[in-house]
């Protein structure tokens, strides 16, 4: 008998079920891998999902912050503007009571003992006056009561005595002082007679 020949594995046949069995395979290979890279993209896609969520997040607690900040600096800049306003009003304060001190002091000593001022100005801080008394006795008792009074020492620059006719005399005077409160940078004040 035929050895060689056998229906059951004809080879045309076996050639045809190697070629189904390639074929299955490959379908088989081809549907795991199709599903490994569905399966990896969606992974992916739910990761790139999830960083931009994140990113979101970020964005807007960035956002959050630049407004928060920019709220900052401008309480900060107006803190500042507030401060430099105050220190100019102290400032302001101080050198209106200096100028209240000096007025009333003119006011209320130098007339009593017959001083006539004509000038007075007032330049950084420092104060000269000029003026006419009847007696040399009284610009040395207005000086030292002027002194006790703003605080500030009055020293005599310069003393002129001018006859007035008729026996009397009258003394020309100008005292220098420093006073710290006066000085604001501003244009010399001068007041006097012309």
């Amino acid at each position: 008998m035929m050895a060689d020949f056998n229906l059951l594995h004809y080879p045309t046949l076996d050639r045809q079920q190697r070629l189904q069995r390639q074929w299955r395979m490959l379908g088989m290979g081809a549907g795991l891998g199709a599903a490994l890279a569905g399966s990896v993209l969606t992974a992916w896609s739910w990761q790139i999902d999830s960083l931009r969520d994140q990113t979101r997040v970020l964005q807007s607690q960035l956002a959050e912050h630049k407004r928060l900040d920019k709220e900052r600096q401008q309480r900060l800049a107006k803190n500042q503007e507030v401060q430099k306003i105050s220190a100019q009003l102290v400032q302001l304060q101080v050198h209106q009571q200096a100028w209240g001190l000096l007025h009333s002091g003119l006011m209320e000593v130098a007339p009593g003992d017959g001083l006539r001022l004509q000038r007075l100005q007032v330049e950084a801080g420092r104060i000269d006056l000029q003026g006419h008394a009847p007696q040399a006795k009284a610009i040395a008792h207005v000086a030292q009561h002027l002194s006790e009074r703003w605080g500030v020492s009055l020293s005599l620059q310069s003393l002129e005595a001018h006859p007035a006719g008729e026996g009397a005399q009258s003394v020309s005077f100008a005292w220098h002082a420093s006073w710290a409160a006066l000085a604001d940078g501003a244009v010399p004040v001068i007041v006097g007679k012309p």
